[in-house]
């Protein structure tokens, strides 16, 4: 995202956790927000306090966004949709689904889960802030949940706006997805309610900025990354249909190079990967395929056991992973062409590989048939 890394660090209910390198960008502005201006001017704390609550209000508010993106992914995975993980990133959180809904009623239950819960967390701040000032709790006490309880609320009433991809605009999709019948026309008329809004945004940006001052900056920045994010999912959608009436078969590369499992990993460096057309080989023993290595495989095992280690040892081995039907459409290979997996899936037939499919042969077809130019 943004083309900048992001680092696991953990599972909750077994769907990993990520943080963006850009989500830094964000935790900073809100820390340095809450602590230099909305505390010290509220309260009158000193810097020294103001910057402590500051800091512990900016992580309960990015685990508030953890919960919102985490019961997205609870509804969905019980609506058996695999989550690949959930994400925090410069303009707040994603769960990365591994398919679409399959119907308009599941992605409508996946839709309002994230704002549901938003709105719960609201309440849930709200009371306790309430409750606090009830028994004349130290302004240090309720004062963060105050604020909690605002940005919440104000994360659900935004996320419910009806534009695609925010979740009220997967609700309107859906509305309008079981309207019509037709998944497409629904992203696209989805998809421009979310550019119109985005846009919007950004026009109320300029005119804030040229008004009040530059705090508008901000307002225009996230319209913008709606706007543009409306048009890339439509596109998105757009590429599935078209290659959803497309085999396997038809863009794979037939009887593609193998690499012996038995062949160490210092001869494939050289005979294979150093001058080589590929990056990634299939691996077969016995005649049978393996695994796929890949030259990001082979560089994870130390340089100086490259002599000792082979190319099976090294090799991503998930079969269940790496295999796809020749006759199955090339949609799904779109879903499980993502980044951070095998980068290639092998065609197999009675144990042997007759095929591989990049994300290359992908988009090689797309552009045959114009939808990028």
């Amino acid at each position: 995202m943004f083309g900048m890394p992001s680092l696991r660090i953990g599972k909750i209910l077994g769907i990993p956790v990520e943080v963006n390198a850009s989500w830094l960008a964000i935790f900073v502005l809100v820390a340095a927000s809450l602590s230099f201006d909305y505390f010290p001017g509220q309260f009158g704390w000193s810097a020294g306090l103001s910057l402590l609550v500051g800091v512990f209000t900016a992580l309960l508010f990015f685990l508030s966004v953890v919960a919102h993106e985490m019961s997205h992914s609870v509804v969905a995975r019980a609506g058996g949709i695999r989550i690949n993980r959930v994400t925090l990133f410069l303009f707040g959180g994603v769960a990365e689904m591994a398919e679409e809904p399959h119907g308009p009623g599941k992605e409508f239950l996946m839709a309002v889960a994230g704002p549901g819960m938003s709105l719960v967390l609201a309440a849930a701040f709200f009371l306790t802030y309430t409750a606090a000032r009830a028994v004349g709790a130290s302004a240090v006490l309720w004062g963060p949940t105050q604020y909690l309880a605002m940005i919440n609320l104000a994360v659900a009433v935004f996320n419910l706006l009806p534009g695609f991809p925010l979740d009220g605009g997967r609700v309107l999709r859906a509305i309008l997805w079981k309207a019509t019948g037709d998944l497409l026309k629904a992203t696209l008329w989805a998809s421009r309610v979310g550019q119109l809004i985005g846009y919007g945004m950004v026009a109320t940006s300029v005119f804030g900025v040229l008004s009040y001052g530059a705090s508008f900056i901000w307002f225009g920045l996230v319209g913008w990354f709606l706007a543009v994010l409306a048009d890339t999912s439509y596109r998105q959608q757009l590429a599935k249909a078209r290659m959803g009436a497309v085999r396997v078969g038809d863009i794979m590369t037939p009887s593609p190079v193998v690499v012996p499992g038995d062949l160490s990993l210092e001869e494939l460096a050289h005979g294979y990967f150093l001058g080589g057309l590929h990056s990634r080989y299939p691996v077969v023993s016995d005649g049978r395929v393996v695994g796929l290595i890949s030259l990001a495989g082979a560089k994870a095992v130390p340089r100086e056991l490259w002599s000792q280690r082979t190319a099976e040892d090294a090799a991503e081995k998930n079969l269940q992973l790496l295999i796809v039907g020749a006759d199955e459409s090339a949609d799904s290979v779109l879903e499980r062409l993502v980044a951070d997996e095998p980068g290639a899936l092998l065609v197999v037939s009675e144990g042997r590989v007759s095929g591989i499919v990049t994300r290359s042969d992908v988009l090689a077809r797309l552009r045959s048939d114009g939808q990028f130019g």
